[in-house]
């Protein structure tokens, strides 16, 4: 995906990608026995990759929807209301992420007016980009907090990091600071980390492409949030790198008609999960 920037008015750039790109991502919600969904428990992302269509998140978001709910889960953004009970399902042990996918009948039901297109080739570097944007809904952490129903952005910077207490496996670290915070709720960075968690959240980040005497900003997925840095610094994310070759491989054991169902993967999901 593409953007205009303006360098003489960067916040209204950044506000405009904000908005484009908040359509793609949803909240997923527990589906109760009432018409009414229930808290958020973490996000993905609507994905278009080789004219198929997945919600791309973090393997704790989908483990909390096959383990904890039975996959009885609604994706939710705007008006869409996308029923996941039954979707095939995956999660590699060499990554942190997860895809659910979404078949033709249900995309003929609820058609999508937008998606993130991925290509096939691989990302570039992070620490090049312009900046990464996060995009997700915030869900409640261990200390009490308000719930906020609404997407938030942070603008971050990739950074290197030494952090071996870090047990996600490819991990992306980035930075941000309170005037970093795209909301409608008053949030800063202190209270952001300690009361709430954004996992499942895309990272996207923004490259420069000078073409045609215009400046560009050119869109990669580059993570998914699994959690915040452990130093206080930002959050950390697992890397897309590898998520062309999984997804490659997940659409092939599909047309084999292999088990991707909620009972075989919630199994495998909570044996293994750390």
């Amino acid at each position: 995906m593409e953007f205009l920037f303006d360098l003489d008015d960067p916040l209204q750039c950044l506000e405009q990608i904000y908005q484009q790109l908040s359509p793609m991502v949803v909240a997923l919600h527990p589906q109760k026995h009432s018409a009414k969904a229930g808290p958020c428990f973490g996000s993905g992302l609507l994905l278009s990759y080789r004219g198929e269509r997945f919600i791309v998140t973090a393997e704790a978001v989908l483990a909390e929807a096959c383990v904890a709910h039975g996959q009885q889960v609604l994706a939710c953004s705007g008006e869409l209301r996308l029923p996941l009970q039954g979707l095939a399902c995956a999660s590699p042990q060499h990554m942190d992420i997860a895809a659910i996918h979404l078949p033709a009948p249900l995309m003929a039901r609820h058609p999508l007016e937008h998606c993130f297109e991925m290509g096939f080739g691989g990302t570039p570097d992070p620490l090049a980009s312009a900046f990464t944007l996060l995009l997700g809904y915030p869900v409640r952490g261990p200390k009490p907090a308000n719930l906020l129903n609404d997407i938030i952005g942070l603008v971050s910077r990739a950074y290197r990091s030494d952090n071996r207490r870090s047990q996600v496996i490819h991990p992306l670290f980035v930075e941000f600071d309170s005037r970093d915070i795209l909301s409608r709720s008053k949030l800063d960075k202190p209270g952001l980390l300690e009361r709430y968690r954004l996992c499942g959240a895309p990272a996207v980040s923004l490259y420069h492409s000078f073409q045609d005497d215009s400046n560009r900003l050119t869109a990669y997925l580059q993570g998914v949030v699994i959690e915040w840095d452990r130093a206080g610094i930002g959050a950390t994310a697992s890397s897309t790198s590898l998520l062309p070759g999984f997804l490659d491989n997940f659409l092939q054991q599909l047309q084999r008609g292999d088990c991707h169902g909620h009972p075989a993967v919630a199994e495998l999901l909570e044996k293994y999960r750390r």
